[in-house]
């Protein structure tokens, strides 16, 4: 009787570990789907709400140039029809997306599905660092600050490839490499795990010092400490300053903590100082080539 009783403990002690290791999975499994849903549904926000939002402030103040379209009578002679097939072509009436079947049209597309799928990507890391205690909050910050750069760059190209105006071209590609640069670098170390180092968080300060003294001089001055711009172009080269001025705030405070044990402070300086010369030789070569 002892034996059989001996047995059936052990049996029903197995049954029980079985199911509670079910039953661990199954919980682990779920959180790991309801993670997943969460991550993908944040990172799906940007490319969904941010052109909306890009187009309702261009209307906000540029409303009073807008003309009514009579949908009924308009025509367009621009378009070659070619996505219609032969359901309809020569002079098209009106539709509310029309695109040429051309190079710059392939371009413009190619560009765009990177950038969303790059949005994506960095969004979703970011929302997942957040949900397991990992994110470094600081570089959040300098990531949703460089948002705006990062949209002004892609609305650039699309329109410099959709209008073939290619005179500043060079300078803005200088200033969208050199932030996607920083933007990787700062995607790095949102993981609280990654540690900091002045190589790793001196280029940043660099890229956004160069962006400080190259758009001053260019742009921020004229119009917004002088006063001579417009509303809409105040803001612009506002809302590119103070991320520049947070990129390089944050990364210095960061370096606070480990300055104290760092015994190559000389070195770091003159990577700086080495990074910050060749960023301004560039802009300023780049702003006097005007033409790609």
């Amino acid at each position: 009787m002892f034996g059989i009783d001996s047995c059936n403990n052990i049996k029903n002690m197995t049954s029980y570990s079985i199911d509670y290791e079910n039953r661990r999975f199954s919980k682990n499994q779920r959180s790991k789907i309801v993670e997943s849903f969460i991550t993908n549904t944040i990172a799906c926000l940007g490319p969904i709400v941010i052109p909306p939002l890009h187009i309702y402030i261009i209307y906000h103040f540029w409303r009073q140039y807008s003309r009514h379209v009579d949908r009924h009578y308009c025509t367009c002679s621009c378009w070659d029809t070619v996505f219609k097939g032969t359901y309809e072509s020569g002079i098209a009436s009106y539709k509310h997306v029309y695109f040429n079947a051309t190079r710059n049209t392939g371009k413009i597309w190619s560009l765009t599905a990177l950038c969303v799928i790059a949005l994506y990507e960095a969004v979703r890391r970011l929302a997942v660092l957040l949900l397991n205690n990992r994110l470094r909050h600081s570089m959040l910050i300098l990531f949703l600050s460089s948002i705006f750069s990062h949209y002004y760059s892609w609305w650039s190209f699309f329109n410099y490839w959709n209008d073939d105006f290619y005179s500043q071209w060079n300078h803005q590609l200088f200033f969208s490499l050199t932030e996607l640069f920083s933007t990787l670098i700062v995607l790095r170390l949102a993981d609280s795990r990654e540690s900091v180092r002045p190589f790793k968080v001196l280029p940043i300060v660099a890229v956004a010092a160069t962006h400080i003294v190259a758009s001053s001089w260019d742009q921020f001055l004229d119009n917004v400490v002088r006063g001579e711009g417009s509303a809409h172009q105040v803001l612009r080269d506002v809302c590119f300053m103070v991320p520049d001025i947070l990129h390089v705030v944050l990364p210095l405070l960061e370096l606070l903590c480990v300055c104290s044990h760092s015994h190559s402070l000389r070195r770091d300086c003159l990577l700086f100082c080495i990074l910050l010369t060749i960023g301004l030789v560039f802009s300023i070569y780049t702003n006097s080539v005007n033409d790609w």
